[in-house]
C-alpha cells in the first residue's frame, strides 16, 4: 500500500506540474495543435520517468531527474512557446519551483507523520496541486499573460534569479542524497521554501508596475489616435465645406447664364444646359454613409483611400440615429478596422483585393469588417490577433479597448485567406 501511494503521489505530480505550466504558458500554435503536441510527447515522457522511477528508486532517480524530464520538457516547450526568450525561461522556473515547495513539503511532512505508510505525502499532494492551481487561473493567468505581451525588458535578471533558486532546489531535494535522508537540512531547505515566494511576490509586483508603465503608455498613444482621427475628420469636413462652397458659387453662375437664354428666347438650349449642369452636380456629389457627420467624413476617407488603392470596396450601412456610443470613439474603432484592412489587401496582388463593411441596427448594433488577406497571421492566448510588424498593431489594442469599456462583444474569423470582424454594441 505503502508502494502504491508512493507511485500514485508521483504520478499525480508530474501531471499535475504539466498541467500548470499549460496554465502559464503562451503558445505559439493553435489550442488544439498545441494539445495535440504537448499529449504526444509529453505523456510517454512522464510514463517512461514513472518506470524509472519504480525501477530505479527514488534515491538514484532523483539524481538523474534533471536529465531524464526538467532538460526534454524544456527542449519540447520552448520549440512551441510563443515567447522564446527569458519570459520562457522564466515561466518555466517559476511553475516547476512552485510545484518543488509542494513535493518538498510532502516529503518532509510524511517523513515526520507517516513515514511508513506515505499517506501524508498523498494527501498533501492531492489537496495541493488542484488549489495552487484554481489560485493560479482565478488569480494570476490572466494578468500574468498580460505582462508577458506588454513587458519586454527586464526578464533575463528575473530569468537568472529563478534558474538559480531551481537548481538550488534541484540540488538540496537530491544531493547528495534525498533529502529525507537528511534531517539535519531541513531547516534550510525549509527557509529556502520560504525565502523562493517572497522572491517572485516581489518579481512579480516590479513586472506589475511595469505593466501599469506600459498600459499608460498605450491610453496615450490611443488619445493620440484619436487625436489624429479627429484632424483628418476635420480635414475632410473642411474639404466638403470648400467644395459645397464652389458649388454654391458656380450654381450661381449657371443661374445666371440660364437667365440670359431665357430672355433671349433660348428654351431649347437653356434645357440642354440645365441637363448638363445636373449631371455634373450627380458627380461630384459626394456618397453619403451616415447622418452622423462625423462616421460618414470617416467611411467617406477611408473608402476612397482603399479604392485608390485598388481595392473593391462593398458596403451595407445602417448607422443607427442616435449612436449608443460616442462618435468620436466610434470612429476611432471604425478608422482603425478599415486601416487594417487596408494594410492587410496592400500585400496581394490587385486582383484579389477587396474589403466589404456591414453595419445593422436592430436586434443590437453590429459593425463588421472582412478583407482578403495573405493568411498569414498570429493570435495571442486569448484568440485575439496580433501585429508584431513595426508601427501597427496598435488599432487592434485600440479596438479591444473599445470593446472592454463599453462591454462590447468583439470575435473574429479567418477562414479561407478572409479575415472578419465583428463588433456588437449591446443596447
Amino acid at each position: 500500500m505503502s508502494e502504491v501511494l508512493r507511485l500514485s503521489s508521483a504520478a499525480w505530480s508530474l501531471l499535475h506540474i504539466l498541467l500548470l505550466f499549460l496554465f502559464f504558458y503562451a503558445p505559439r500554435y493553435p489550442k488544439k495543435k498545441t494539445f495535440a503536441y504537448t499529449c504526444a510527447t509529453m505523456l510517454p515522457l512522464v510514463f517512461l520517468n514513472l518506470l524509472l522511477l519504480v525501477v530505479w528508486g527514488q534515491e538514484f532517480y532523483g539524481k538523474c531527474m534533471l536529465f531524464l524530464l526538467v532538460i526534454p520538457s524544456f527542449v519540447f516547450f520552448i520549440l512551441l512557446a510563443k515567447h522564446r526568450d527569458f519570459r520562457f525561461v522564466f515561466t518555466f522556473c517559476v511553475v516547476d519551483t512552485i510545484s518543488a515547495e509542494i513535493v518538498i513539503l510532502s516529503l518532509i511532512l510524511n517523513q515526520y507523520f507517516t513515514p511508513d505508510s506515505n499517506i501524508v505525502m498523498f494527501i498533501i499532494r492531492i489537496l495541493g496541486f488542484p488549489l495552487v492551481e484554481y489560485f493560479a487561473v482565478k488569480k494570476l493567468r490572466k494578468p500574468y499573460f498580460e505582462i508577458q505581451d506588454s513587458v519586454k525588458k527586464g526578464w533575463g535578471l528575473f530569468s537568472f534569479v529563478s534558474v538559480i533558486f531551481y537548481v538550488l532546489i534541484l540540488m538540496m531535494i537530491a544531493f547528495p542524497t534525498n533529502i529525507i535522508n537528511r534531517p539535519q537540512d531541513m531547516p534550510v531547505v525549509l527557509v529556502l521554501m520560504v525565502l523562493m515566494p517572497l522572491m517572485y511576490l516581489n518579481i512579480f509586483r516590479i513586472l506589475s508596475t511595469q505593466k501599469k508603465l506600459y498600459v499608460v503608455e498605450r491610453e496615450r498613444e490611443l488619445w493620440q489616435i484619436q487625436s489624429d482621427q479627429m484632424q483628418r475628420q476635420i480635414r475632410q469636413m473642411a474639404e466638403a465645406e470648400e467644395r459645397v462652397s464652389t458649388e454654391r458659387h458656380n450654381l450661381r453662375h449657371r443661374l445666371s447664364g440660364i437667365d440670359v437664354m431665357l430672355q433671349k428666347g433660348e428654351v431649347e438650349e437653356a434645357r440642354n444646359y440645365i441637363r448638363s449642369s445636373l449631371e455634373t452636380m450627380v458627380t461630384t456629389t459626394d456618397e453619403k454613409y451616415s447622418k452622423n457627420a462625423v462616421l460618414d467624413a470617416i467611411f467617406s476617407y477611408y473608402f476612397k483611400m482603399a479604392e485608390d488603392r485598388g481595392i473593391v470596396v462593398e458596403h451595407s450601412l445602417q448607422v443607427p440615429d442616435p449612436l449608443p456610443v460616442e462618435d468620436a470613439e466610434l470612429s476611432v474603432v471604425i478608422a482603425n478596422a478599415l486601416e487594417n484592412a487596408i494594410h492587410a489587401c496592400g500585400k496581394l496582388a490587385p486582383d484579389v483585393r477587396f474589403i466589404k463593411c456591414r453595419c445593422i441596427e436592430h436586434p443590437q448594433f453590429m459593425l463588421q469588417f472582412s478583407n482578403s488577406f495573405d493568411g498569414k497571421i498570429s493570435l495571442d492566448e486569448q484568440g485575439v490577433p496580433v501585429n508584431e510588424e513595426k508601427d501597427h498593431g496598435i488599432g487592434t489594442r485600440s479596438i479591444r479597448a473599445f470593446c472592454e469599456k463599453h462591454n462590447a462583444l468583439m470575435d473574429y474569423k479567418i477562414e479561407d485567406g478572409i479575415f472578419a470582424l465583428r463588433i456588437v454594441i449591446q443596447k
